[in-house]
């Protein structure tokens, strides 16, 4: 009989860590696309110009890049996080996963190369 139970926990310990897997696997992504253009950051399909951008604590982000701007390179950088996009020639674009920091903050972000006009700031709520 008590063989039988710890073979039973040891299979409801497996299920639940099978089950935390997955959903840490299944956790979703939200996607935010990012616009250089004219020399300004834009959240796709809004107009606001170096736009705050609002994030959730944890919260697993797909940042999409595009540098619509010819003859200039461009790139997104979250310094404080450690994210960063590559410098983007023109007509290119660049995708980065990663994950919010746990804590409520505020943050910039900036382009490197044109840190004194393209910049922002971004808050994990």
């Amino acid at each position: 009989m008590v063989r039988r139970l710890a073979i039973i926990g040891v299979a409801l310990a497996a299920a639940g860590l099978f089950a935390i897997a997955l959903s840490a696997r299944d956790v979703p992504t939200r996607e935010i696309r990012i616009i250089a253009r004219n020399m300004t950051f834009y959240v796709d399909g809004s107009p606001e110009p170096n736009p705050a951008i609002r994030v959730r604590t944890g919260e697993r982000v797909r940042l999409v890049f595009r540098n619509d701007d010819s003859g200039t390179k461009h790139d997104f950088v979250v310094a404080a996080w450690g994210v960063e996009t590559p410098l983007l020639r023109a007509r290119t674009e660049t995708s980065i996963v990663f994950r919010a920091p746990a804590a409520p903050s505020t943050s910039g972000y900036e382009c490197t190369p044109h840190a004194s006009m393209m910049r922002g700031t971004i808050t994990v709520e």
